[in-house]
């Protein structure tokens, strides 16, 4: 039971992956031939996990082997386009790539016809005839419509195949090549954070799986049907080649990529509490990006000028880069109901006097609205002009203030700690630095002030 979930894993994950990028990249130019591939690449595994699986009928058996005359041919072509389309070269058709329809309809078009003509009970007897005479047998059929099907499914097909693994590692020699692919490239990447062609991170995981098939074409096909361990472990290379490449084709729109922008796939993961700063992040990624119309539209939506002539400038410093995305950024979150957020803040701090608490922090505050302490912070910049500690020491001394006025006799650690100070000490600078005097001072100021009302 483990070995057969072991061996149609691939399958499962080849058709997993098209429905995920038939949810999130369908805009991409290399959407198409990356789906036809996997859905191709999942076909040809069938027909693998048929001939892999002991318990598979002979009836199943001689119809995986029909449906690989195109599955398997259409594999090579395909994952060229692919590879076309994520380098940019543009949507025309190379006249090589027609040999995904060409080749494949041609050979299942011819094995399917004599298959209806052989008779499937004639072509499930030879199935089973042959191998066990170690192909000696096939001599007996000759002349017959069985003898060409065998021709045409097993050596046609064989050398049709060849030839395209052939075309390929071409093809992948004349690409590393020109791109200039090297393995310093992907150490760099892995342990420098530098960028890498998609193209040459891509070939990382397609080489694994080229020469699986090479293997199981050319060599070992026999060695893997009497044993199941080397179709288990080909099953869980296959695993992590098809999730590495199929994560990695996230990405298609790009020419290079980089490890910190391979976390972009996850941006939209986040929970109530990072949500400003991913969003943040993600609107400073698509920035840097943008075209000049892109910009123009942006610029008319949040009424701002965004000096995009400087932005678009290799001489403008980064700093005044970045403060295109924090006006971007403001105008978004006005749409994440900031004054919702607001209202619950006061809440806190009036009702509840949070800020009475010695050793408040932003990220104490943030957590009892279930937000980001980014988003609190700019939200009480934008609503208070002050920052979040002048807020709550103002808070405090204005507590403080009211405090002193119905606890006359009280001394000044007393006050201290009932306002949220840590000390007395701590109290005194504070306050002078809100009210302008010491507490001595503001005391008899307020003493005076209440007496003469008195008087009047």
């Amino acid at each position: 039971m483990i070995g057969s979930i072991i061996i149609f894993l691939p399958l499962f994950v080849c058709l997993f992956s098209v429905s995920v990028h038939a949810k999130l990249i369908p805009r991409t130019q290399s959407f198409a031939p990356l789906c036809l591939f996997l859905l191709a690449y999942a076909g040809f595994l069938f027909t693998d996990c048929c001939y892999a699986d002991r318990n598979t009928s002979p009836l199943l058996l001689s119809r995986a082997t029909l449906f690989a005359q195109f599955a398997a041919p259409c594999l090579i072509p395909l994952l060229v386009m692919y590879y076309r389309r994520t380098m940019h070269i543009g949507k025309e058709e190379h006249p090589l790539e027609m040999l995904w329809i060409i080749v494949p309809v041609s050979l299942f078009t011819a094995a399917a016809l004599l298959y209806y003509l052989s008779g499937e009970s004639e072509i499930i007897a030879m199935m089973q005839r042959v191998p066990r005479d170690n192909y000696a047998g096939i001599s007996s059929y000759r002349g017959s419509t069985v003898f060409i099907y065998f021709i045409v499914t097993s050596v046609v097909f064989r050398a049709v195949m060849t030839v395209e693994l052939l075309w390929f590692a071409g093809f992948i020699i004349n690409l590393a090549i020109k791109q200039k692919f090297r393995l310093k490239n992907v150490y760099r990447f892995y342990f420098k954070g530098e960028s890498i062609k998609l193209s040459g991170y891509h070939t990382l995981f397609i080489l694994p799986m080229y020469f699986i098939i090479l293997i199981k074409f050319l060599l070992l096909k026999q060695a893997m049907l009497s044993e199941p361990v080397y179709a288990y472990i080909f099953a869980l290379l296959l695993t992590f080649c098809i999730l590495g490449f199929s994560y990695v084709a996230l990405f298609g729109a790009r020419k290079t990529i980089t490890r910190k922008e391979m976390k972009n796939a996850f941006r939209y993961n986040y929970s109530p509490k990072n949500k400003a700063q991913a969003v943040e992040e993600m609107l400073d990624d698509l920035l840097d990006e943008a075209e000049e119309d892109a910009l123009r539209r942006i610029q008319e939506k949040i009424s701002e000028d965004l000096h995009i002539e400087a932005f678009r400038s290799p001489d403008t410093p980064a700093v005044e880069r970045n403060s295109i995305a924090e006006q971007v950024f403001s105008a978004v979150s006005d749409s994440w109901g900031e004054d919702t957020l607001l209202t619950q803040f006061q809440h806190l701090m009036r009702d509840e006097m949070l800020f009475l608490q010695p050793r408040l922090s932003l990220d104490d505050v943030a957590d009892k609205l279930g937000t980001n302490k980014f988003y609190v912070s700019k939200m009480v910049n934008n609503a208070y002009n002050l920052g979040f500690p002048e807020l709550i020491n103002t808070l405090r001394v204005d507590y403080a203030e009211q405090y002193i006025l119905n606890h006359r006799d009280a001394k000044q650690d007393e006050i201290a700690r009932q306002c949220g100070f840590l000390s007395a000490s701590s109290f005194n600078t504070t306050f002078k630095k809100v009210t302008g005097v010491t507490p001595k001072v503001w005391i008899a100021s307020a003493a005076s002030t209440r007496g003469t009302e008195d008087q009047q």
